[in-house]
This record gives C-alpha cells, sequence and structure tokens, in this order.
C-alpha cells in the first residue's frame, strides 16, 4: 500500500513538474511577443505622428482606413481557422426554452442521426464547464470521431451520452425545418434526403481546409 501511495506522489510530482515547464515556457514566450508588440506598435505611432505633422495624413483618414483593413484582417484570420469560435449569441442551456420538438427516438433507424455530424462552436458556458469536448486543432468546435460523428454519440445507440449537459444548438435543433440542413425530403412520410451527409462532409472538409490536423477520437 506504501509502495503504491508513493508510485503516484512520484507520479503526481512528475506531472506537476512537465505543467510547470509548460507554463514556464508559455508565459516566456507571452512576455517575449508584449516585448515586441510594444515595439513595433511605439514605432507606428510614432510613424504616424510625424506623417501627421508633416500633412501627409490625417488621423481622420488613418481611422477610416483602419476600418476597412480591419474588417479584411478579421475574415482572413477567420477563414484561415486560427481564430477562437464561440456561438453567437449565447444562452444559458439549463434555462433554454426554445427546445425543439423532434421525436428522434421513431426518427433515429432511418436518420442514423445525422444531426450528431453537423459542425458548430460550443458557448464559453460548455467550454468553462469542461464536460463538452472540442476540437483541439480549431477551438472550440465541438469534437468528432473518425466516423464524422460527435465524440459524446453512442455509436450503438445513436443517442448522447451527456444528454443534461448537451449544447444549446444540440436542444434546439430542428430537423423538421431547417434551412441550411434540408435532413428530409418529407418529414412527415420519414424520407430522408440522400445528398445530405455528402453536404455534411464538405462542410466538415470546408472547416478544416486540410490544414488542420483532425484528431482522433
Amino acid at each position: 500500500m506504501n509502495s503504491s501511495n508513493g508510485e503516484s506522489t512520484e507520479i503526481l510530482s512528475r506531472i506537476h513538474k512537465d505543467i510547470s515547464s509548460g507554463l514556464l515556457y508559455t508565459h516566456n514566450r507571452i512576455n517575449a511577443n508584449t516585448t515586441k508588440n510594444l515595439e513595433a506598435a511605439s514605432f507606428l505611432y510614432a510613424l504616424i505622428e510625424l506623417l501627421n505633422e508633416k500633412g501627409l495624413l490625417t488621423i481622420e483618414e488613418l481611422d477610416e482606413r483602419k476600418k476597412q483593413v480591419a474588417g479584411r484582417l478579421v475574415k482572413r484570420f477567420v477563414d484561415s481557422g486560427l481564430g477562437l469560435m464561440y456561438q453567437d449569441p449565447e444562452y444559458d442551456k439549463y434555462t433554454f426554452d426554445q427546445e425543439a420538438n423532434v421525436d428522434c427516438e421513431s426518427r433515429l433507424a432511418v436518420c442514423k442521426a445525422v444531426c450528431c455530424k453537423l459542425p458548430f462552436a460550443l458557448s464559453r458556458q460548455d467550454v468553462d464547464e469542461g464536460i463538452i469536448r472540442w476540437e483541439f486543432g480549431r477551438p472550440y468546435l465541438i469534437a468528432h470521431g473518425d466516423d464524422g460523428y460527435c465524440v459524446h454519440m453512442d455509436r450503438n445507440t445513436y443517442k448522447c451520452i451527456v444528454r443534461e449537459h448537451r449544447t444549446v444548438p444540440c436542444r434546439g435543433f430542428d430537423c423538421q425545418d431547417n434551412e441550411k440542413w434540408k435532413i428530409w425530403i418529407d418529414y412527415d412520410k420519414g424520407m430522408i434526403n440522400p445528398e445530405l451527409v455528402e453536404k455534411v462532409d464538405r462542410e466538415i472538409e470546408g472547416i478544416y481546409n486540410g490544414s488542420i490536423v483532425k484528431p482522433k477520437g
């Protein structure tokens, strides 16, 4: 028993040391990057002041151009997949009162829970709670397995294993009448849209854009 406790203590000590080393490296990089950013900002502001004093540009012109350039840069940053994604707008999922009224149980045999393949961003509540997993390569997109399904879906029953903590998009998604994802050709007759799976795969491929390694499992 004492030997087991000693091994556990040693393992925890190594983990703590590794985490501390990782945090130290991260903090050093943050400090180095902050220093470089301050140097660049100082140079930029000095240049703007000189140009303004010499009458080569006005602050009003600069502000207007800055808005235009900022819009282009934000779009490029988001398209690159490097930006953080959160739900917008965000709701408290535990008090969310717009849940979809869909009899999933009777439709799973046909749809195979294809909605659990759809990509979407988590909320800050989901991320802070730490129950819903997200893609490390694309924060904070809900995590999917190699088969394309959400990692929180039971592969045998097609049911959610974290149902009490499921996200707002999961609670509010209505497959009966959805403008973007037309799951059913005829909802009442239970006729699935055969082109939907291809559309979902194209959407996911577009999100990862071949440049982000999709984590396994």
